[in-house]
């Protein structure tokens, strides 16, 4: 196991968490203990987007534990998919590629955190005896220390909520307790935000649905007539060859609304 020597660093440049991007997407959070928020108090992570409603959560994650930390960071959180490799979203290039760094393999503090285990590497001249290598990994994007926090999203479900300092020993016990109590919020929060992104979805789709109702109907009227059959069979005429054509109900209809006006049009224009 090699052990390496502390070593003296400048003082960080605002928002300066660490990495080759030196400057963080976000500035420090002013140190002022009204920006806290209560601790069963949910985030806002409302967004139209799942991307959107991340970035908001990487966000507030840097409001709320700089100034416990003391000391600026940079944060990424890595989401579990059912098929394939997590994905990631950084507040930089560095802390995005840590995120993603060993994860599929299951033996760095990202994977840890994304069973549902918090994972600290205090600082970059100690190796820890779980990852004695993973060092070499932080000092190659420019960090000493890091913390990945399991943020829960369901049963036996975990995201991961990391944190990435150019400094070593920044990651004391506080600011643990304090990214564990964050990542719960976090997690309820963004479960709501995507519930209600669902619902939103949802609604729209039946409104739509609604507003096509009357063409589909009156396009089921063509086909009755020209087949003289049900309204049942002419509903089956028309999804199966909305099926084989590979196109939505309500475009489908039009058309043949559509068509049928053609036709009436030319005939109109034969009587005359």
């Amino acid at each position: 196991m090699e052990l390496r020597k502390p070593r003296e660093y400048r003082s960080a440049w605002p928002g300066e968490g660490g990495g080759d991007a030196l400057q963080s997407r976000w500035p420090p959070a002013p140190c002022t203990r009204r920006q806290e928020a209560p601790a069963g108090v949910l985030l806002d992570l409302r967004a139209e987007s799942r991307d959107a409603s991340l970035n908001l959560l990487l966000e507030a994650a840097a409001s709320t534990l700089q100034e416990v930390a003391g000391s600026p960071f940079d944060c990424a959180l890595t989401l579990p998919r059912h098929r394939g490799t997590p994905e990631a979203v950084g507040s930089n290039d560095s802390a995005l590629a840590l995120a993603g760094a060993e994860q599929g393999a299951g033996n760095s503090p990202v994977s840890q955190a994304l069973g549902g285990k918090l994972a600290t590497i205090a600082n970059g001249y100690l190796p820890h005896p779980d990852w004695p290598d993973f060092w070499r990994i932080l000092e190659a994007a420019g960090y000493r220390s890091m913390l990945s926090a399991p943020v829960p999203l369901g049963p036996g479900r975990f995201a991961a909520l990391t944190l990435l300092s150019a400094r070593d020993n920044v990651f004391t016990a506080s600011v643990t307790a304090a990214a564990t109590a964050f990542g719960k919020r976090a997690g309820t929060s963004f479960a709501i935000a995507e519930e209600l992104r669902t619902a939103r979805s949802s609604a729209s789709h039946l409104r739509l649905a609604l507003e096509s109702r009357p063409l589909i109907d009156a396009a089921c009227g063509v086909i009755m007539a020209q087949n003289n059959c049900s309204y049942e069979a002419a509903f089956g005429i028309l999804a199966k060859a909305s099926s084989h054509r590979n196109i939505k109900l309500r475009l489908l209809a039009e058309s043949i609304l559509s068509n049928v006006s053609q036709d009436l049009h030319n005939k109109s224009l034969e009587w005359r």
